[in-house]
């Protein structure tokens, strides 16, 4: 499908032209931005972004799995996981854990300390972090060949 590829481009580089995407697809640059706009009007493209590297920027990545206690408002609890400045994307999940969230801090400290304000967040009653040694692929880039 058309939109399915565009889609996939735009992940890759969102910097990319009209013009390099219907050459890239066969098809006209009018009906590429047509369809761009219409994805940005029905909420399917939410935005464009940058895509960075932790390593390059020497940064601390984890990940934060966090169980919430029972009967708990999972939405207003992942909301306030997402308040916190370093913690880039929140998902809710199934399995051991409910909430799961990906974080780039600047050092263990800070990293220690996001742990101490998410803990805290009423509701958790556990939330435990794990290092990232290696990210190999970022909203939906490899960064490494």
């Amino acid at each position: 499908m058309l939109d399915d590829e565009i889609i996939r481009l735009l992940q890759e580089d969102s910097r990319m032209s009209y013009r390099e995407i219907a050459k890239a697809l066969d098809v006209s640059h009018v009906n590429v931005s047509s369809r761009i706009r219409a994805m940005e009007e029905s909420g399917v493209i939410r935005g464009y972004t940058v895509v960075t590297d932790p390593d390059a920027l020497e940064c601390y990545p984890l990940c934060l799995r966090i169980s919430a206690s029972p009967g708990s408002d999972l939405s207003a609890i992942g909301s306030k996981v997402a308040d916190q400045g370093e913690v880039s994307m929140v998902m809710r999940v199934s399995g051991e854990c409910e909430l799961l969230a990906l974080a780039m801090c600047r050092d263990r400290q800070s990293a220690l300390e996001l742990l101490d304000r998410v803990s805290g967040i009423p509701g958790i009653e556990k939330a435990e972090s794990h290092v990232v040694l290696e990210a190999v692929k970022l909203s939906g880039r490899k960064l490494k060949p």
